[in-house]
C-alpha cells in the first residue's frame, strides 16, 4: 500500500468516526475491506521474505495485523450493534408496542 493510499483510507477511517453514528452495514463493509487489505499484505509479506526483504516482511506483517485488528473492531461494532436493535425488537414486543 503506498503511502498516498494508506493516508486516503486512514482519512476515510478518520471521517467515519467522526459521524455520530456508523451503520450497521458501514461497519460490516469496513470490516470486509480491512480484513481484505490484511490479506494483501500478508501476501506482500510472504513475497518479500521469499525475496530476503526482512524489513519489508516485517512492515507488511505490521499492516497486517493492524488491518486485521480494525477489521476485528468494526466486526465486533456491527454484531454489538445488532444484538441491541433485536434487544430493543424483543422488548417492544413484550410491552405490546
Amino acid at each position: 500500500m503506498t503511502n498516498e493510499i494508506q493516508n486516503e483510507a486512514e482519512h476515510e477511517h478518520d471521517e467515519l468516526l467522526d459521524d455520530e453514528f456508523v451503520s450497521i452495514s458501514q461497519c460490516h463493509a469496513l470490516a470486509a475491506q480491512h480484513f481484505l487489505e490484511a490479506a494483501k499484505q500478508h501476501g506482500l509479506a510472504a513475497e518479500a521474505y521469499d525475496a530476503g526483504n526482512l524489513y519489508e516482511t516485517h512492515r507488511r506483517g505490521y499492516l497486517a495485523y493492524r488491518n486485521q485488528l480494525l477489521a476485528t473492531q468494526y466486526a465486533e461494532m456491527a454484531a454489538i450493534d445488532e444484538d441491541d436493535e433485536e434487544f430493543e425488537d424483543e422488548s417492544s414486543e413484550a410491552d405490546g408496542h
